[in-house]
């Protein structure tokens, strides 16, 4: 029999090299992209992204679809505006910008870009490889704008085969540049760090797709988080909170707010514990090592302290930092359940010293 020595690691190194290239580390448990004025990004599996929204949708009993995509459109407007202009040659000039897109999109994870049919009223756009649909439909609209340097209408229709169709229609309406998102609340970016992040186990696929361990990844910016929250939270008016609720948001005061804060919260909960990882908590020191696992490695923020509070579990956490405060408590209730086995709460507030999440079980113990 033959000796075989393999290490099985299936990753690619020159994708490697470019996402570590652009995408950076903090020791906050972001990821910053240096492409995009060191904005955050969310390395998510796409299929934790989608089962997250999907219960995202189900718990606020509203489709969402379009209002991502809008959101989606909108950031990556905003993000084409800070990179250095597209190529200018009037010779192919279309297919030039398009290649520059697509070189941008196969790093983010997002698929690629192609014309099928172009006219004087709009253009026929196709996503091969798309990640999400909404979301595919969204950038390719407004990456045909920066192309076109006009404004365009869309709809979009999934082939259910990784490809989406784009409709694009001539809008001619003023319609201003997205303004930068505010982020309403205080972070410590922290420095660059040599922390592990998901996508140095990359792994090429095709053009605009590319895997970690057999799930495909997908590089998404916080600003399509706030965009999206933004575009979501006038129509939650008549939305009750529940009466039961497992958290407690301090600081924040708008109904429809704290209604979706809720509801990412506890999507990301279910979608954490869906997943079925495994946590083990044996003292406060370990929910470090469980964030840098669970949060950090996607960028999602990194549990600096630890400090118990109760003979029960309970334990009070302090952040520096959190891509989403409601996906980062959403997902540290998850892990608290998963360790403890019992359903949990969670109490957010935030100042100039990072975020402070209060865990404790949901029932009081006699």
């Amino acid at each position: 029999m033959p000796l075989v020595d393999d290490s099985m690691d299936e990753s690619t190194p020159w994708l490697i090299a470019q996402l570590q290239e652009r995408y950076f580390p903090t020791d906050a448990g972001f990821i910053i992209d240096t492409q995009a004025e060191d904005s955050a990004v969310w390395c998510s599996t796409l299929p934790a992204f989608e089962n997250w929204f999907a219960e995202l949708e189900a718990i606020i009993d509203q489709p969402l679809g379009r209002r991502l995509a809008h959101a989606s459109a909108e950031s990556e407007e905003w993000r084409w505006n800070l990179v250095p202009t597209m190529p200018k040659s009037w010779l192919g000039q279309q297919k030039k910008r398009i290649a520059h897109v697509n070189s941008d999109w196969a790093i983010r994870g997002v698929g690629q870009l192609e014309m099928m049919e172009v006219s004087s009223e709009g253009a026929t756009l196709l996503v091969a490889n798309r990640a999400q649909t909404a979301l595919a439909a969204g950038m390719a609209n407004a990456v045909w704008e920066c192309i076109e340097e006009q404004r365009f209408r869309f709809q979009w229709s999934d082939r259910g085969v990784g490809e989406t169709v784009v409709e694009c229609t001539r809008d001619s309406r003023q319609i201003p540049s997205p303004k930068e998102s505010i982020i309403p609340w205080i972070d410590c970016r922290g420095v660059l760090a040599e922390d592990e992040r998901l996508y140095d186990r990359a792994r090429h696929e095709a053009d605009g797709l590319w895997t970690v361990e057999g799930n495909r990844v997908i590089m998404l910016s916080r600003d399509l988080l706030l965009r999206f929250e933004a575009l979501t939270t006038p129509y939650l008016t008549a939305t009750q909170r529940s009466t039961d609720s497992r958290t407690k948001w301090g600081g924040i005061s708008e109904h429809e707010e704290i209604v979706l804060w809720d509801a990412m919260a506890e999507a990301a909960r279910r979608q954490f514990l869906a997943s079925g990882e495994l946590v083990l908590i044996a003292s406060t020191e370990h929910w470090i090592s469980v964030s840098k696992r669970h949060l950090a490695l996607q960028g999602l923020g990194l549990v600096m302290g630890a400090e118990e509070i109760d003979e029960h579990g309970g334990v009070k956490i302090r952040a520096s930092a959190a891509l989403h405060p409601a996906i980062l408590v959403g997902r540290l209730i998850g892990c608290w359940e998963r360790a403890e086995g019992r359903s949990a709460k969670a109490t957010w507030t935030s100042d100039e010293n990072g975020h402070h999440i209060r865990l404790e079980s949901r029932r009081e113990i006699a």
